[in-house]
């Protein structure tokens, strides 16, 4: 996945780039912040690595390797998926023993999807802190 954007502010070894939304920004919903809601809509403020010297005001290209694209999408989507059908399948087998299967498999699936969210809330902070998943940004020449 590759963006470009403008380096708004540098600060340790991270910087802050503005990327101009695109259409699959309106689809996503990912960033739904109040300030996209009072009409600031245009531009998203996006964390980085830089590689190179960067300043503010910089054009940049921000990459992300598709490793971890495709990593994240799938403990975005597929792992709470995974976690309610795993929640099904053991609440049913229990359930079979104490009764009203169905009932027993409903709670399961819910106990694991809401379990799935907490645990992927919590790596969410963990990348965060460490810088796992960030785009790298590459400086790029402008041409007049």
């Amino acid at each position: 996945m590759k963006e470009f954007g403008r380096v708004t502010g540098v600060s340790g070894g991270r910087i802050t780039v503005a990327v101009k939304r695109t259409a699959a920004c309106d689809r996503c919903g990912r960033c739904r912040h109040a300030h996209i809601g009072f009409g600031e809509n245009e531009s998203l403020i996006v964390e980085a690595v830089p590689v190179g010297e960067v300043k503010p005001g910089d054009l940049v290209e921000l990459e992300m390797p598709a490793r971890d694209y495709l990593r994240l999408s799938f403990l975005m989507y597929l792992f709470p998926l995974l976690g309610a059908g795993a929640g099904l399948g053991i609440g049913y087998l229990l359930g079979r023993t104490l009764g009203n299967p169905g009932l027993w498999g409903g709670v399961f699936a819910v106990g694991f999807l809401a379990g799935s969210f907490l645990w992927l809330n919590q790596y969410d902070k963990a990348a965060a802190k460490t810088g796992r998943y960030l785009p790298i940004a590459r400086p790029v020449q402008e041409e007049y």
